[in-house]
C-alpha cells in the first residue's frame, strides 16, 4: 500500500472491461460506481457514471491525513498520433499536437487520438472553508508521455494536511466534440471550469461573491443553479454534452435537502443584514432555474431521477410561494401574488423583497410544469404571480424607462436590473402564454416595451429576439 503515494491508476477509466453486464438495469443505461483506496498519508473516493455506448465521466477527490505529502496518479489514452485543443484567456482555440511535455494550465484539454477522445480538467488542491465553499490553494502541470501506442497522463499534487485534490474527466471511443465545428467552437470557448468556476465531488462551484461567509480572493462556493451543467443540457449537440450534463445533474440532486430545495450554503452579509437571513436559506432564482434543467433534462433523456428531482423542489416552491408573498389587488378585486425572493428555516427572518426577474423565471417554470405534467396547481400558481406582476405594472417603469429590480413592499420600488435578463424572462413568459393560451400578455408587452426602449437608448443588444 505504500505505493499508492506514488502512483494510483484510474483503472476504471479505459478498460475492457468498463461496460458490465447489468448497466441495462439502470435508467437509460446508466451507471454509477464509486471506488475508494486508503494508505497512512492519503484517503481518496472517486466517482463514476457510465454510459452505455457512448462514454463515461469521473471525478475523484484525494484527502491529504499529512503535510508536505506528494500524491501522483496517472492514466493511459489510447492512440499513437493525437491533438490537444484549449481554450485561451480570450477564448481563441489553440491547437497543438499531442507529445510529451507538460499541457496548457488554466484550461480545460481536448484530447483527440485516433483511437479515443477525453477531456480533462485541471488537477487543484483545495482547502475546505466550511458552508459549500472551497478554497483554491495549488496546482501543478499535468504531464502526458507517449508509451508506444498509447499516452500516460500524469497528475500532481503538493498536499498539506486537511487538503484535498481534485481531478476530474470525460472519455470516449466517439469524438467528444467537433471543435471544427463554428458553433460547437463557440459553444464550449465560454465553457468555465478553471477561471470563474471548478468542478469538485459534489458538484459545480462559482467564484464567492466578496459579500459572501466564508470568503477568500480564490473561494468558489456550491451554486445552486449550476450555469455549465444548465447550458450542456439544454445546448447539447454533442456526446461531451449529454454525457456531462447527465452526470452533473446526477450529482446535484444529492444536494436538495430534506425539505425540497437545493440551499445557498454561505451567509450572504447583505441578506444576514437586511432580513436576519443566515447560511442554507432557500433563493427562488437559482431553484427555479435548477428545476427547469431537471424538467428539459428529463424531456431529453427520460431518467426517472430527473423527474422526481424537479417534483420535489417544484412542491417546495409551491409551499414557499403560499406561505412568502405579497397579496396585491386590481381595481376589479382580483388577488395577485408577488413571491418572495428568499426564506430561511429560522422564523427571526424578516419579510424579504421580490425581484422581477425571479417572479418571472417562476412563472416560466411553473408553466413549463403545467404542460409536461396536467397539473392544475402548477398554472393556478403561475397565473397568481402573473397576476402580481399585472396589478403592478406600473410601479416597475422608471422614468428612463428602465425597469425596477424589486418590490420592496409597501408599495416601495428599488435596487438595480439586469442590463437585459428581465427582458429575456420576459420573452420566455410571452413564449409559453402563446404556446399554451394562443396570445400574448398586454401587460407584459407594456414592460417589455420599456425595456427595451431603455436597452436601445444604452445601446444593449444581447437580448432574445
Amino acid at each position: 500500500m505504500k505505493r499508492f503515494a506514488k502512483l494510483i491508476a484510474l483503472v476504471v477509466l479505459i478498460s475492457a472491461t468498463f461496460f458490465v453486464a447489468d448497466v441495462d438495469a439502470f435508467p437509460e443505461n446508466i451507471m454509477s460506481q464509486q471506488i475508494s483506496g486508503e494508505n497512512d498519508e492519503f484517503s481518496f473516493v472517486q466517482r463514476n457514471l457510465i454510459y452505455k455506448n457512448q462514454g463515461h465521466f469521473y471525478v475523484r477527490k484525494v484527502d491529504s491525513k499529512a503535510s508536505n505529502q506528494v500524491y501522483q496518479t496517472s492514466f493511459y489514452v489510447p492512440g499513437a498520433a493525437g491533438t490537444i485543443k484549449y481554450f485561451n484567456a480570450n477564448k481563441e482555440m489553440v491547437e497543438e499536437p499531442l507529445r510529451d511535455g507538460l499541457l496548457p494550465s488554466e484550461a480545460v484539454i481536448h484530447i483527440q487520438t485516433d483511437k479515443y477522445s477525453m477531456i480533462i480538467g485541471q488537477g487543484y488542491t483545495y482547502r475546505d472553508q466550511g458552508q459549500g465553499t472551497i478554497e483554491s490553494v495549488d496546482s501543478k502541470p499535468i504531464k502526458i508521455k507517449r508509451e508506444q501506442d498509447k499516452w500516460l497522463v500524469t497528475y500532481t499534487f503538493t498536499m498539506e494536511k486537511d487538503t484535498f485534490g481534485i481531478l476530474w474527466g470525460v472519455g470516449s471511443q466517439e469524438q467528444l466534440v467537433d471543435l471544427e465545428d463554428a458553433n460547437q467552437r463557440r459553444i464550449w470557448s465560454v465553457y468555465d471550469l478553471d477561471r470563474s468556476a471548478r468542478l469538485s465531488f459534489d458538484g459545480y462551484h462559482y467564484k464567492s461573491p466578496s459579500s459572501y461567509v466564508p470568503y477568500s480572493e480564490n473561494s468558489y462556493w456550491r451554486i445552486p443553479s449550476s450555469y455549465i451543467t444548465n447550458s450542456l443540457v439544454k445546448t447539447g449537440g454533442s456526446p461531451a454534452a449529454e454525457i456531462m450534463g447527465n452526470a452533473l445533474l446526477i450529482i446535484a440532486e444529492e444536494s436538495i435537502n430534506e425539505q425540497g430545495y437545493i440551499p445557498t450554503l454561505p451567509e450572504s452579509a447583505w441578506l444576514s443584514a437586511d432580513y436576519k437571513i443566515g447560511p442554507g436559506f432557500f433563493d427562488t432564482r437559482f431553484n427555479a432555474d435548477t428545476i427547469e434543467t431537471y424538467l428539459v433534462a428529463y424531456k431529453k433523456y427520460g431518467n426517472p431521477l430527473f423527474r422526481e428531482a424537479y417534483l420535489r423542489m417544484a412542491d417546495y416552491y409551491l409551499r414557499h410561494g403560499e406561505n412568502n408573498h405579497f397579496s396585491l389587488y386590481n381595481m376589479q378585486g382580483t388577488e395577485g401574488w408577488l413571491v418572495e425572493d428568499y426564506s430561511y428555516n429560522d422564523d427571526s427572518y424578516m419579510q424579504t423583497h421580490v425581484s422581477l426577474n425571479h417572479q418571472l423565471q417562476a412563472i416560466h417554470v411553473f408553466l413549463l410544469l403545467y404542460e409536461q405534467e396536467d397539473d392544475q396547481n402548477y398554472l393556478d400558481f403561475a397565473d397568481k404571480m402573473l397576476m402580481g406582476i399585472k396589478n403592478t405594472r406600473d410601479n416597475w417603469i422608471m422614468e428612463d424607462n428602465n425597469l425596477e429590480y424589486a418590490y420592496l413592499g409597501q408599495g416601495e420600488m428599488g435596487l438595480t436590473d439586469y442590463d437585459y435578463l428581465t427582458y429575456n424572462d420576459l420573452f420566455n413568459v410571452q413564449a409559453d402564454l402563446v404556446r399554451i393560451r394562443g396570445s400574448r400578455d398586454a401587460d407584459l408587452d407594456i414592460l417589455m416595451a420599456a425595456k427595451k426602449s431603455w436597452m436601445d437608448a444604452k445601446g444593449i443588444t444581447d437580448y432574445r429576439k
